[in-house]
């Protein structure tokens, strides 16, 4: 009798993975109940619950309680900033300049869309979304001096590194950043865009970045997949901490 169980749970597991592999459901997206997979496989309610625990064991979906089941997204997680300790690194504009750079540098195809016109005024404005390996990594807001960068705006900073353009052609140097992180639930809007369900997190990150001489010349906004980055920081300690 637990044979004959344990086929009924291969059988239910099997099916949703195959459904999943045709891309009948899709990266972030809800299964059907417990109850609708039931009906349509004929099973007990018992037999889906242990099969999506099975899946979810395999790393295929993530069960929210109270929330369903959803198909986990197959992009690797990013780790922006230092992969170690002892590694003389720093977060993504650090050492890189860009997420775009960041990526290239570990062998990941990264693709800019446009979500909206680029507009010129005294300051001018990108809004994008950044796919890594065609998955949606995180959506970009970005305002800048048009004084400075404006000849940049809608085009793809992949092949215009925007920090290394602005030394070339005024001469100043993007030289301070500052982030504010804060981990949320996505809006609907955002949800879609990232492909994500509405009750999974994300990073939502505030960006100023000055010049060397303390012009500010870029705000962003980011709001990125939290499942699929990891933010890494090293610092100093200061002195009076020891004493």
């Amino acid at each position: 009798m637990r044979e004959d169980k344990d086929t009924k749970i291969d059988e239910v597991a099997s099916e949703l993975q195959k459904r999943i592999g045709r891309g009948e459901y899709a990266a972030g997206q809800q299964l059907p109940s417990e109850r609708e997979i039931t009906e349509e496989l004929d099973v007990s309610r018992a037999t889906v619950r242990a099969a999506l625990q099975r899946l979810q064991a395999e790393n295929i979906v993530d069960i929210i309680p109270r929330g369903g089941a959803f198909v986990r997204s197959p992009g690797a997680k990013i780790t922006v900033g230092p992969p170690g300790p002892n590694i003389l690194a720093g977060p993504e504009l650090k050492r890189a300049g860009s997420f775009i750079r960041a990526m290239e540098a570990q062998g990941r195809k990264t693709l800019v869309r446009f979500l909206e016109p680029s507009t010129i005024i005294s300051v001018g404005n990108d809004l994008g979304n950044n796919l890594v390996d065609h998955i949606p990594y995180r959506i970009l807001d970005s305002y800048y001096l048009a004084s400075l960068v404006g000849d940049l705006l809608g085009k793809d900073e992949g092949y215009i590194p925007l920090f290394k353009w602005m030394y070339e052609h005024t001469g100043q140097r993007a030289a301070k950043a500052y982030e504010r992180l804060n981990i949320r639930m996505p809006s609907a809007e955002e949800a879609a865009l990232l492909n994500i369900a509405r009750s999974q997190p994300v990073v939502d990150m505030d960006r100023w970045v000055w010049t060397d001489n303390n012009t500010l010349f870029e705000y962003s906004h980011i709001v990125a997949n939290a499942a699929l980055h990891e933010y890494a920081y090293s610092y100093d300690v200061d002195e009076e901490a020891s004493k």
